[in-house]
């Protein structure tokens, strides 16, 4: 059986984008305190959610094909964010934080990593030969929104390409469509 999470609707975020901006940083020292609900909803949000009636993202996304999925890597699993029902659905169960890297250490401490993967049965329309720049632009906007939010929030975080691809694509689901292709590690700074 499947173990689905609804979220809480995602908080407002008051700090100025000037702010953000100016505060951005990427850290790597994190306390273990878990995320509250409303702050993941919230940062989920702010790099792949609904944001409005129509049914656009929050990001942008090449011919609007949403291929970069994300993930929830914390304590208790592997999670896919189902933006649309705003809820997770666990992939797999119990702590897979340290899976998400090769070695560093600060990573199963934090209490949340995402990881953008590319979901290829979505990406049909997009040329062959502009494809992995289209993956990577999609993933950078995310990544990027992320790491805003997460100031915006009061959080700390860290993007990251170092982890095995191959040891994390079975925790992604059954039929193995998604690829991974970064991470952005979250919580309260240490």
């Amino acid at each position: 059986m499947t173990t689905t999470v609804k979220l809480p609707d995602p908080i407002p975020m008051v700090t100025s984008l000037t702010q953000a901006l100016g505060k951005r940083r990427s850290h790597r020292e994190f306390s273990a305190k878990p995320l509250s609900p409303d702050l993941l909803s919230t940062l989920l949000w702010s790099v792949a959610g609904i944001s409005s009636e129509t049914g656009l993202r929050t990001v942008p996304s090449a011919m609007d094909c949403r291929e970069i999925v994300v993930f929830v890597f914390d304590q208790q699993g592997v999670w896919f964010y189902d933006a649309p029902n705003t809820s997770l659905i666990q992939t797999a169960e119990g702590d897979k934080r340290s899976e998400t890297t090769l070695g560093q250490f600060f990573v199963a401490k934090a209490p949340v990593t995402l990881l953008f993967a590319a979901d290829t049965t979505r990406c049909e329309k997009i040329n062959e030969t502009r494809l992995e720049r289209c993956l990577c632009v999609d993933t950078g906007c995310m990544t990027m929104a992320g790491q805003l939010a997460a100031t915006a929030l009061g959080l700390a975080s860290v993007p990251r390409a170092s982890f095995d691809p191959a040891r994390l694509t079975p925790l992604l689901g059954s039929d193995g469509r998604f690829t991974p292709i970064m991470a952005l590690t979250v919580g309260y700074p240490a």
